[in-house]
């Protein structure tokens, strides 16, 4: 299950940047983890279907029918693929391209749209790469070693177990008699290293040590999803496991505040409520705090609410914060030569949706998007602009 993140962006812009005369065509469709859904095959059909209207747009490029089943194999194979479609999450995004192709599942409700473009089609993810959009937790039990992807309305669980081991007990061989812990001789494997465990310390002290081993392994393993991440992490657990994985993690974004719960007293819908409870102040407050920022400097110079500028500097990566409503796509272009982009009153060939552009780029050179309609926030009264852009100087 592949999580998108900045990295994956920035793959996709290169490629459509080095896929010379090749269009680039991106599908998403909503989709359903189970129920009615999955078990009637509805999440296949609209692929399918998704797939014939991609073709109808290759047809209108001129594109030959060879050429058109060279684009889709790749899609083509996804549909065909059985197991597939039984580990769906809300959303499913599809790119492809000559000689490319990526899928990934989404914790957000798609659209049901299809682009064929001269660049990949990114704006229905912009909520998950947003500011106000993602996070992850990482529960810290001795039973159960788990790790997960939420949002304001949904979590999912991401299968970590083939490179963290499933629980403390099993990896750091505890003798467990009742509601305590009873240590033996034991040899811990830490990172490739044998550390042997006996006599000659107390039981507190082991317990600790044999922990922060384990929490250290925990975080090295946990690297291969969140080296490249900027998202929260709120853990879950006692607090002597979260005060030690906090302290030994190389992750930067581990919010204050931890989940204190007791193993087992709360299924994933549960520890998500409690996490909601410590991510939705914070995603509010880091929300005004850079819209007040932006009306502090309002009409001086540093701020633009005119889509062609906006897409202009944050090419030129002049763009530190963007506030964005998603909306039918702003077609135009940015020509390199006058430095400036403009809008077009309908898409021509070569057209790239301007709002799209904007907030690519900011996100590329290390800006800040905030998704206005998503999690209830809003940058205006009236709700009239479709961005606001702060820029860096």
């Amino acid at each position: 299950m592949a999580l998108i993140n900045k990295s994956d962006i920035e793959k996709l812009l290169n490629v459509q940047n080095n896929a010379k005369n090749a269009l680039c065509i991106s599908l998403y469709i909503p989709t359903h983890r189970a129920g009615h859904e999955t078990l009637n095959g509805q999440d296949h059909i609209l692929f399918k279907n998704k797939l014939r209207e991609a073709r109808t747009l290759l047809q209108r490029h001129d594109v030959p029918e060879a050429e058109m089943d060279q684009y889709l194999k790749p899609a083509e194979d996804l549909l065909n693929d059985t197991g597939f479609w039984r580990h769906q999450a809300e959303g499913l995004a599809v790119f492809l391209t000559k000689g490319f192709s990526a899928h990934y599942t989404l914790p957000f409700t798609m659209p049901e749209v299809v682009y064929v473009l001269d660049q990949f089609y990114l704006t229905p993810m912009l909520p998950i790469l947003s500011q106000n959009g993602r996070f992850f937790i990482l529960s810290l039990y001795r039973e159960k070693v788990a790790f997960f992807e939420a949002t304001i309305e949904r979590i999912r669980p991401i299968d970590i177990s083939s490179f963290v081991p499933e629980t403390m007990n099993k990896a750091l061989r505890f003798d467990v008699k009742g509601n305590d812990q009873d240590f033996t001789n034991s040899t811990t494997t830490v990172n490739g290293s044998n550390i042997v465990h006996g006599p000659g310390s107390t039981k507190g002290d082991e317990e600790h040590e044999r922990v922060r081993e384990f929490v250290i392994e925990i975080d090295n393993s946990i690297q291969k999803i969140l080296h490249d991440a900027h998202e929260p992490l709120v853990l879950a657990g006692v607090d002597h496991y979260c005060s030690l994985y906090r302290q030994h993690s190389k992750y930067k974004h581990i919010v204050p505040q931890n989940i204190n719960i007791n193993e087992g007293a709360d299924n994933m819908n549960a520890l998500h409520e409690k996490a909601l409870a410590i991510m939705k102040p914070m995603m509010q407050q880091g929300h005004n705090d850079s819209l007040t920022r932006y009306q502090n400097v309002a009409g001086t110079g540093a701020t633009s609410e005119d889509v062609a500028t906006v897409a202009a500097e944050a090419v030129h990566g002049r763009v530190d914060t963007l506030f964005i409503t998603p909306s039918q796509p702003v077609w135009g272009r940015y020509d390199a030569k006058s430095a400036t982009a403009e809008v077009h009153n309908e898409y021509k060939r070569g057209d790239d949706d301007l709002i799209n552009l904007a907030a690519i780029k900011t996100l590329a050179q290390g800006g800040k998007v905030f998704v206005g309609s998503y999690n209830g926030l809003s940058e205006s009264a009236d709700g009239s602009a479709r961005v606001k852009a702060l820029f860096r100087y």
